[in-house]
């Protein structure tokens, strides 16, 4: 019985340690604040937000919801507001519009 448990711990270990390592990294939608829930659908309780562009771990799905860590700690967000890259904080400013085809009629 003693081998027997000593393996289901080693095993479990194992997928434990295999979840963790699997965890993809995504970023909030920018412009977006996430809800945080309790448990993967809206009849779970909000527990906090995730600003725009923070950074997650995506550990698991459930019917369109994330399971994410996130500061040592796991919390449920809706997938369709995650992206697999960075946002682009940087500053852009377009270059300004020519008008018929850059010359001024005066």
């Amino acid at each position: 019985m003693k081998n027997f448990l000593t393996a289901a711990v080693i095993a479990v270990s194992a997928t434990l340690a295999a979840g963790a390592a699997s965890a993809t990294t995504y970023w909030v939608d920018k412009g977006i604040t996430l809800n945080a829930r309790s448990g993967p659908g809206t009849n779970y309780h909000v527990v906090g937000s995730f600003n725009p562009c923070t950074k997650v771990h995506v550990v698991g799905y459930h019917h369109g919801w994330a399971k994410v860590a996130f500061n040592n700690y796991y919390y449920w967000v809706s997938a369709k507001y995650l992206q697999n890259h960075a946002c682009n904080t940087g500053y852009y400013k377009p270059a300004p519009k020519k008008h018929n085809n850059g010359y001024n009629n005066y």
